[in-house]
């Protein structure tokens, strides 16, 4: 008998080509108690994309900041919606509560009704393919309170938050220090990542999905000068753990690529009548 009940989508996330993001913001009058403001209250100052993708059997990555200048908000959001399209799969952390909202109503006051990878990503499915927020992931969808970003990186090793946290942003924006906004955005993105990983690991029961991909993008930061910030990523105990890891998969993944075009060649010779090599 047919089901009347519709099935949930898969959140089976491909790890192949994916963008990780967030974003900074200020509020125009911070509350007198320190709380978080609500989110319609923000303002995007500041967003951090990473792409990474598996091409050919490598990991290549790129890491792009874009700053929201005055007077110019409509090009930010253009921005951020080029570096988010259709087709990649969207990771952030609290994103369907913060970044997503934000970039959304943000974009929608610009009059941008013309960025079809932002819209489509702010409203993927919750259980789809399309957009990953992590603080989800690791709440078992809400079956347990959300953890903040911090509590993760904390458990797993990751470095999170070593010198500028959210609440210095408006501080920060205002004393002209934009430079110091971008670094801890990227901050996060990389720590994102690295959270990432670790779940799209255990989701698959298969650690080369977080070796692998730790192991090169440490290789990645360590190859780029200009991100010196970004070296604690390279020197986390996580990092540590992947290294060695990856190269015995990447060595078991070679032989195994070996005996596989041995095996070939000798199949070849017996169909063409040729005595056999093994």
């Amino acid at each position: 008998m047919r089901s009347f009940h519709p099935q949930r989508p898969s959140d089976e996330h491909s790890g192949d080509n994916i963008v990780v993001f967030d974003i900074e913001s200020i509020v125009e009058d911070e509350p007198a108690d320190g709380s978080f403001p609500k989110w319609p209250l923000h303002r995007p100052v500041v967003a951090t994309v990473l792409s990474a993708s598996l091409r050919d059997a490598k990991y290549a990555f790129e890491l792009t900041s874009v700053v929201c200048e005055p007077g110019n908000e409509s090009a930010f959001y253009a921005a951020v919606d080029a570096l988010i399209p259709i087709g990649v799969t969207s990771i952030g952390f609290n994103s369907r509560g913060y970044d997503l909202p934000a970039l959304q109503l943000g974009a929608i006051s610009e009059r941008r009704f013309d960025l079809g990878g932002l819209s489509h990503h702010a409203r993927a499915h919750r259980f789809g393919r399309d957009h990953c927020d992590l603080a989800e992931m690791y709440s078992l969808y809400g079956g347990t309170k959300r953890p903040s970003l911090a509590e993760i990186c904390d458990r797993l090793g990751i470095p999170v938050k070593t010198s500028v946290h959210g609440s210095d942003v408006g501080a920060l924006w205002r004393a002209g220090d934009v430079d110091a906004i971008a670094r801890y955005c990227e901050e996060d993105v990389a720590a994102t990542y690295c959270a990432w990983l670790a779940w799209h690991a255990w989701r698959h029961s298969d650690a080369a999905l977080m070796s692998r991909p730790l192991a090169a993008f440490a290789h990645w930061i360590e190859g780029a000068p200009e991100r010196p910030h970004l070296i604690q990523f390279a020197q986390s105990p996580s990092a540590a753990w992947a290294r060695p890891r990856a190269v015995a998969f990447d060595v078991a993944a070679a032989l195994k690529a070996a005996e596989r075009r041995v095996q070939i060649a000798a199949d070849e010779r017996v169909f063409s009548g040729e005595r056999p090599i093994l």
